[in-house]
């Protein structure tokens, strides 16, 4: 398994999110700019286009100066000025990086792990149990939804003490972190003193529950214990919403079933059919876990 040295300064998501919004916000202006064109197409009759659009906004309405502003200066400014700095800050933090001798990338093998430093000169190869301490420090934080906040995975760090007590320093910011961390865990079972911990904000009971499962079971649990108890109860409420509903609607599936309705039928049974689907997910993770509970 590969994994390289990325930060937050050092990773493309900035840049990628902002190219995103920067070409979706092009493709909308020219599929606009063509919807309504009469003329010639040329980038003076675009620019042109650009004014007569602005000045229209502006005369149209009372409140059409700041639709103008957000449609022809904020937006493109976050947005194409956003993607030249996130690429500018980048570009400058590789520069940095490189300046110094630093572990660029790490590469988990069978039996062997391989250092790899931006300067060739200075990768190393040694065993697992030749690694004196492996730290590996998961960094959480906080997002916001509808229902409250929750806690999500935001980047590993994993600090190495090889032999002479030396140190190294790696971090990364996969997209599917929680695998990252099985496979980490699977390479370097050998490693004579391992040890993991948190940092940053949230709720991190269910990750680490997780994480030891794995590292004493070698089972990777689905839900942890409390997810079990919340999803056994929203399939209690599911059931009997399901069977009340249908009971006090009796008449109205009646009616509908006789007129070949059966859509308004199967509206009724989507609560029920949901808390049998919960089940049988529910019971398979537990089967699972069964399976490794000697280990």
């Amino acid at each position: 398994m590969h994994i390289n040295n990325v930060s937050q300064k050092t990773s493309l998501s900035m840049s990628i999110t902002f190219g995103i919004f920067s070409i979706i916000y092009t493709v909308a202006l020219l599929s606009a700019y063509f919807m309504s064109i009469t003329g010639t197409v040329s980038i003076k009759s675009f620019c042109n286009w650009l004014k007569e659009a602005f000045n229209y906004i502006l005369s149209s309405t009372p409140d059409g100066s700041w639709m103008a502003w957000v449609l022809f200066v904020i937006i493109p400014a976050i947005v194409y000025l956003g993607f030249i700095s996130a690429v500018i800050l980048r570009q400058k933090a590789i520069k940095e990086f490189n300046s110094k001798l630093n572990l660029k990338s790490i590469d988990f093998l069978q039996g062997r792990i391989n250092f790899n430093f931006n300067r060739p000169q200075y990768n190393f190869v040694c065993g697992y149990e030749d690694i004196n301490a492996l730290e590996m420090t998961i960094v959480t934080d906080l997002m916001r939804t509808k229902y409250g906040y929750t806690t999500v995975l935001k980047e590993i760090v994993l600090n190495f003490t090889v032999l002479n007590n030396k140190t190294f320093s790696l971090s990364n910011t996969s997209s599917f972190l929680m695998r990252t961390i099985y496979k980490i865990i699977d390479y370097t079972r050998g490693v004579k003193n391992f040890t993991y911990n948190f940092s940053g904000p949230g709720n991190t009971n269910d990750i680490n529950e997780k994480i030891d499962n794995y590292l004493n079971k070698g089972f990777k649990q689905i839900l942890s214990n409390q997810g079990e108890i919340n999803f056994k109860y929203l399939s209690i409420i599911l059931f009997i919403t399901g069977i009340i509903a249908l009971y006090t609607a009796k008449d109205l599936i009646e009616s509908a079933y006789k007129d070949n309705l059966f859509i308004v039928c199967l509206l009724f049974f989507v609560l029920i059919i949901t808390s049998f689907i919960i089940d049988i997910w529910l019971i398979a993770d537990k089967l699972r876990e069964r399976k490794y509970r000697g280990y």
